[in-house]
């Protein structure tokens, strides 16, 4: 239980370390005038959140497709001409490294995070780019490094606005001067879902976001919950709302930069969960900037994660299960 809460903790700290091995990181490709035609990012868990929150925030600015891969597989159009980044925090994540492998048999490009494993191997032997970060913790309390590392390679490639890239710096400050902000904040949240049905709502750009929340309930709190976006729950869930009622507490994650009419759509829907004894959490950022806004609901989601692992008596840190699979899976040849 202390070891994920003294990694909470220490994130701001985390995203200073990350910017400051950013500072020191390759600002080119070893490939002469490479322009990529599109950026797939490949990752699972607490890896692949890095990929899926980049595709999101970069959709509105990148002058190419960047977008997320979790697959043991790679889409079709993977060829030359394909930026890929491999985010794997261990090195060994079965499904990522079979993804590089195709991207290297396709000739793509391919540029690696990763504390070390056969990924960092085969960087090495390759010579492709890697940006090393520290290893031994948990892949889901090491995001800060993760993301960190996935937007430079991305940067490298021209596909990060610099005023976003730059954002990245202020990130450590802010989340260092917030950090009371948002355990308090978490422990509103807490009090307020008591034992009920989460489902986190927020709008499409923030899928990235909901996502990483989900992910820290389901791994750190040991609890199922459910996320979906405006305005595309419109047009399916609202529906299945008809049978849900004062068992579901919903969790609405609002930024100044939501769509007006998704704003709107939310307002209406937030009525109608009410009115069938839902509870409403609407739960906004903190930060005079994009990143800082985005990284502070991170810290509040890791928060939250934490204190309902803590209310249920649970280990925030182990993940039996996922054990269990993985040790199932080393006997079976692939």
């Amino acid at each position: 239980m202390e070891r994920m809460r003294q990694l909470i903790t220490d994130f701001p700290g985390q995203t200073l370390a990350a910017w400051q091995l950013l500072q020191s990181a390759p600002t080119a490709f070893p490939w002469s005038d490479f322009q990529p035609a599109q950026a797939l990012v490949l990752g699972m868990g607490g890896s692949g959140i890095s990929g899926l929150i980049a595709s999101r925030m970069l959709s509105a600015t990148a002058p190419v497709p960047v977008l997320a891969g979790s697959d043991y597989a790679l889409p079709g159009w993977v060829g030359s001409g394909t930026l890929v980044i491999a985010c794997s925090y261990s090195g060994a994540t079965e499904e990522t490294l079979s993804a590089v492998k195709q991207a290297a048999e396709r000739g793509a490009r391919i540029a690696v995070v990763t504390s070390g494993g056969t990924l960092g191997e085969w960087a090495a032997q390759q010579g492709w780019p890697a940006l090393h970060i520290p290893g031994g913790h948990p892949p889901r309390s090491q995001f800060g490094f993760g993301f960190y590392g996935v937007m430079h390679w991305l940067h490298v490639a021209g596909l990060v606005p610099e005023k976003l890239y730059r954002g990245l710096g202020g990130v450590p400050a802010h989340l260092a001067y917030n950090t009371t902000s948002a355990q308090e904040r978490a422990a509103e949240i807490l009090e307020a879902i008591d034992g009920r049905n989460i489902l986190l709502y927020g709008d499409t750009a923030q899928e990235g976001l909901l996502i990483r929340w989900r992910q820290q309930i389901n791994e750190n709190g040991k609890l199922l919950c459910s996320h979906h976006v405006f305005p595309e729950m419109n047009h399916n869930e609202l529906v299945g709302w008809e049978g849900a009622g004062p068992d579901e507490v919903v969790l609405m994650l609002q930024f100044p930069v939501d769509h007006p009419r998704t704003r709107i759509r939310m307002e209406i829907c937030m009525d109608i969960f009410q009115e069938l004894g839902a509870d409403v959490v609407v739960i906004e950022p903190d930060g005079e900037d994009e990143m800082q806004r985005f990284f502070d609901l991170v810290h509040v989601g890791d928060w939250l994660s934490l204190l309902l692992a803590e209310a249920a008596g649970v280990d925030p840190v182990d993940i039996r299960n996922i054990d269990r699979l993985k040790n199932a899976l080393a006997d079976i040849p692939q």
